[in-house]
Order: structure tokens, then sequence, then C-alpha cells
């Protein structure tokens, strides 16, 4: 095990699945913690059954692995000008937030917009900063940022328990310098080349990966991509 770039698998590679069940799968097939989805129609947390949240607890208390609860992203706008449009994302955030919590998860990855911020970053970063009155004392986030201006706005986030996520080809590429960051998010398939990624730090935290399309992958791909992946990183470490 390093000391850095350890391996999160996001549940999107068994979209559709049951988490509990998708969990242990990749931890079996060689992942190092977990990214676990909340996107609907599947895992909204308020449209998933208590006996799911439930068990869902108890793996990952008994894996005693790494997890992340990462909000939706789908029609989310934190930054949105348009009142109803930020509410609704701030709220599909706080059921993640809620989640996380409920699980015991070590922390919530949170894409405030699916598109750019192009607007004053000392707005955006008070958005994010309220995001916060969401989550206990005790609870940490991860933003990923994307778009020209995302140095900006981490570099105006003061709270202790907020980092940012690179996410690689959607951040700007000074992400990986920026003394929040606590890990850099890569989309996968079987196909997808792995080069080196100029800035990327081997004492960096996390490394995410997720699939290029959300949809039920065969478990032996899944364990390849992981392999794969794997060599790549300690290639760089």
């Amino acid at each position: 095990m390093t000391d850095g770039l350890r391996l999160l698998c996001s549940t999107d590679f068994m979209w559709g699945a049951e988490i509990p069940e998708v969990i242990r799968l990749l931890i079996r097939a060689g992942c190092e913690g977990v990214m676990i989805s909340t996107e609907p129609p599947h895992y909204l947390p308020s449209l998933v059954h208590r006996s799911s949240v439930s068990a869902l607890r108890s793996v990952v208390r008994d894996l005693d692995v790494v997890v992340a609860v990462r909000a939706p992203i789908e029609d989310i706008n934190v930054y949105s000008p348009n009142p109803h449009i930020a509410n609704a994302s701030v709220r599909s955030v706080g059921e993640a937030v809620r989640l996380g919590y409920s699980i015991g998860a070590d922390f919530i990855i949170i894409r405030p917009s699916y598109r750019p911020y192009d607007g004053n970053p000392v707005v955006a970063a008070r958005k994010l900063q309220a995001l916060m009155s969401k989550m206990g004392r005790d609870q940490y986030a991860a933003f990923e940022l994307i778009g020209g201006r995302s140095r900006e706005i981490a570099d105006r986030l003061s709270d202790p328990r907020l980092g940012i996520v690179y996410f690689h080809r959607e951040s700007p590429p000074d992400l990986l310098s920026h003394r929040k960051l606590v890990g850099v998010s890569l989309r996968l398939s079987e196909a997808t080349p792995l080069r080196i990624i100029p800035g990327l730090k081997g004492d960096t935290p996390y490394l995410m990966i997720h699939p290029e399309r959300k949809r039920m992958h065969d478990t032996s791909a899944i364990r390849r991509m992981i392999v794969r992946t794997k060599s790549w990183r300690d290639g760089l470490i």
C-alpha cells in the first residue's frame, strides 16, 4: 500500500446493482476504497429504502475501507442564479451529506456544477462554504472544480474541512499543485490509454476512477482496469 494515490473506485462501474454488493465486488477486485454514487434514479438517497441503507452501513463497517459518498452531478448547479435551481441542487447535495453521515463515510465528494463557472469566484466560494451548514462538525468534503476559474475559487475556501479534487481533462492543470488537493479523478474504460499527468504528485491522497459510461461492466473487465490502473500508478510513485 502506498502513502499516496490510494485507489478509490466508483460504484458506477456496476450501475443499477445493489450498492452493498457492488462495494464487496470492487474491494475483491482490488480497489482500496470506494466512491458511492447517489445519482438518480437508482441511488438518490431519498428514493433508497431504509433496509438498503442499513445494509450499506453494515458493509462499510465490516470492510473497514476508505469510503466517499459522491453527491449527484446530473442537473446540479449550486452556482445557478435561478434560486429554484440552486436550492434544489443544495437539497440534493444535502441528501448525500446525510447519507455519508449515516454510514460513517470518510468524506463527501461534491461537483457544484456540471458546467464551468465563469462568474465572480468570491461569490462561488461563499456558496460552497455555505454547504458546510448541511454537514456535521466532523464531516469533510472535497469539491470537484472544473473550468478556468477553479483555482480562484479554491483559493477562497477557508474551512479546513474542505478540499478539492482535480478531474483530469476537465479541471485546470494548476489545481494539481493546490494546497487543498485531496484527489485526482480519471474516467476509464478498457481502451483508455493511461499517460503521465504533468504535475501529478505521488503523495496526493487519492486516485479516483470512474467509468467513461455508467453501465453494468463485466467483473473481469473491472479487474483488468484496476490492475492496469495500479500498474500505471505504481510507475508514478
